[in-house]
């Protein structure tokens, strides 16, 4: 027996009309009075009683409703299990500079190519992301810098150019100031970091140390300062804070006798245990991007 048979019956029993019950279910008329004949002959009982201007609900009708109900809400149930099942359900989390050097941008691009993908996301630290890998409580995390973990592999998606920029034009090039006074210190990564003090040493003078590229912002349209940060032109970068940074100056780090060019890692790990199929779909994406 085709179970969409006791929808039809439901639907007869609230409507008390063959008509109306068509007109809701998307049949013909005829359609519902073949289901209801083929459901009374597998009870072999009538159901209904069909007046000239009305219909009646018999006491087997009566009896079967429940059933009929518990029936069509486990088959609607089951029809829900099976949609969530074809989708694609990700946890991953990354660290505030990952997600603002990419993840930002990315998550669009994996929308367009994993509509049926479900991404939570969470902003976390790099000890807390090591920490929810092992605990499979994420799938993924993005970072700027390497996980320490023998059983977490990380691949290495982009690095993201840095410059230094100044709050006005001319102003690291004074020979009245002091450098260090007006530098601020954006701490992107352990790596690049070292690499930054290396390049500009007065970084290790800096009034005012964050990992919040917000508040270098901030500081930076607020008073006379300067910080190094991605190049506008990155094309993982958020379009915000692109287009807050290019209006600032940009100036050379030559300037201070070294030519090394920074930027700052972003990586994708996960277990090395991971088989989770849309992990490694993500991955060959989000390593398509921009190479």
């Amino acid at each position: 027996m085709d179970i969409r048979f006791l929808t039809t019956f439901l639907e007869v029993a609230n409507t008390r009309h063959f008509g109306r019950a068509a007109e809701n279910l998307y049949l013909t008329q005829s359609a519902v009075s073949a289901r209801i004949k083929l459901l009374e002959e597998y009870f072999n009982t009538a159901l209904f009683i069909r007046n000239r201007n009305s219909i009646q609900i018999t006491q087997a009708g009566q009896s079967l409703i429940p059933y009929a109900e518990m029936m069509s809400a486990t088959l609607a149930d089951a029809r829900k299990a099976l949609a969530e099942e074809e989708c694609i359900h990700i946890n991953c989390a990354s660290t505030p500079h990952a997600q603002t050097l990419f993840f930002d941008t990315a998550l669009e691009h994996l929308n367009q190519q994993f509509p049926s993908m479900t991404i939570r996301h969470e902003v976390s630290s790099v000890e807390n992301i090591t920490r929810q890998l092992h605990e499979h409580s994420i799938d993924f995390g993005l970072t700027t810098s390497l996980l320490k973990s023998d059983d977490i592999e990380c691949h290495s998606l982009l690095d993201v150019s840095l410059a230094l920029y100044e709050s006005e034009a001319g102003l690291l090039a004074q020979s009245n100031i002091d450098i260090g006074a007006k530098l601020v210190h954006l701490d992107w990564s352990a790596s690049t970091t070292d690499l930054l003090v290396k390049t500009l040493p007065e970084m290790k003078k800096a009034k005012i140390k964050t990992n919040a590229i917000e508040l270098v912002l901030n500081t930076l349209f607020s008073k006379s300062a300067a910080a190094v940060l991605p190049k506008p032109k990155n094309p993982s970068l958020s379009p915000l804070i692109a287009t807050q940074i290019a209006k600032f100056y940009q100036c050379s780090v030559t300037q201070f006798g070294d030519e090394t060019d920074l930027s700052v890692p972003v990586y994708f790990c996960q277990l090395k245990a991971n088989k989770h199929v849309g992990v490694v779909d993500v991955l060959t994406t989000l390593r398509a991007l921009y190479h």
